[in-house]
């Protein structure tokens, strides 16, 4: 009886302000998905999501990827009694690690990248200073998935003619999670 009590008082008085949400331990993200985006960005404009069928030139293209992320609330420290938080996260953190990223292409994409093989060697992302490196480069720091929430690619290399291109990405995980997600069908020009 003075368990339902309780209860009933906590739920009529509501959940404690985010100030005092009590011992829990740090909140934290888990990556549940991905999405890969095809972007036309221009020279100083705004980039633009592509739709199937578009038409980009080689220069103009980013390949955005986007994780989905479950937050999970932290876990109540081992103080006993009943716990609940209602508080937006102050500082989650990321607890898995990028093992490895692969690009590939539904059709072919030269003679050197016929369909299905690895394109990471013409993938090319900026790092922190502006500057583009490989995805070799990249992936060979280990980082937390939270590093780069939105890591957008371009192609250092162009096609020799304008072909369709259907990007696959496999993104694979230190824990063992593998994603993967394909972007729309559209035609690059050189």
């Amino acid at each position: 009886m003075v368990r339902k009590l309780l209860l009933v008082a906590l739920v009529s008085v509501g959940l404690p302000a985010c100030e005092k949400c009590g011992p829990f331990k740090k909140e934290y993200f888990d990556i549940v998905g991905m999405q890969a985006l095809l972007l036309q960005q221009p020279a100083g404009a705004v980039g633009q999501v592509l739709t199937t069928g578009q038409s980009v030139s080689t220069a103009e293209l980013q390949l955005l990827i986007r994780l989905d992320t479950k937050l999970y609330s932290a876990q109540p420290a081992s103080a006993g009694g009943f716990a609940a938080m209602a508080c937006e996260p102050a500082d989650p953190s990321y607890t898995e690690s990028i093992d490895s990223l692969i690009v590939t292409s539904r059709y072919d994409y030269d003679t050197q990248h016929p369909a299905g093989t690895s394109l990471n060697d013409v993938v090319q992302l900026q790092n922190e200073y502006g500057q583009p490196i490989s995805l070799r480069e990249w992936l060979a720091v280990p980082k937390p998935v939270g590093g780069i929430p939105y890591p957008v690619f371009r192609l250092r290399q162009a096609p020799v003619s304008s072909a369709t291109q259907q990007f696959r990405v496999r993104y694979h995980q230190t824990n063992g999670e593998v994603y993967t997600s394909e972007t729309v069908a559209i035609e690059i020009r050189p």
